[in-house]
């Protein structure tokens, strides 16, 4: 039975459909205002940075930030403009946290910088996040740095070590 996931998160959109390409999982890329329309037809909905929506089973946050530091709308700035050295992710449903991931915060590291690798570290980690939920199971680290290439010789693409 193929599984229906849904973002608006579209710096990672096209990771997302490369991972899950093979594995029976369709990817569709909505708009915001889709996300209260059209939540019943999806079997998980990833967002980025939003608090506004009430289905939480079926909903899984990207903040960008590692909480309980920096939650609201601004983390990113906020953690940022505060020099913060290390910052990060925490993908969530609701109040329950799935996965954290830390990112390092040179001292001339600029503000763009900083969001392209929270965005690179998103498209990474959230696809083995979200296909872990979507099979029913705890999420495990070692998940994110296992890599089926070396078996192979070399990269085939998989996103398993990049």
């Amino acid at each position: 039975m193929s599984k229906k996931i849904a973002t608006s998160y579209t710096e990672i959109f096209e990771s997302m459909k490369k991972y899950f390409q093979n594995k029976d999982v369709e990817c569709d890329l909505i708009s915001l205002d889709e996300f209260q329309s059209d939540t019943n037809k999806y079997d998980l909905i990833l967002t980025y940075d939003r608090y506004d929506l009430k289905d939480t089973e079926r909903i899984i946050n990207v903040h960008p930030s590692i909480f309980p530091a920096y939650k609201g709308k601004n983390a990113v700035i906020n953690a940022f403009n505060d020099g913060v050295k290390v910052s990060g992710i925490t993908i969530h449903t609701g109040d329950k946290i799935i996965a954290q991931y830390p990112i390092l915060i040179g001292i001339d590291t600029h503000i763009d910088d900083f969001i392209n690798e929270i965005n690179a570290v998103s498209a990474i980690l959230v696809p083995k996040v979200v296909e872990a939920v979507l099979d029913d199971r705890v999420f495990d680290f070692n998940d994110l740095f296992a890599s089926h290439c070396g078996k192979h010789g070399g990269c085939s693409g998989c996103n398993g070590c990049h």
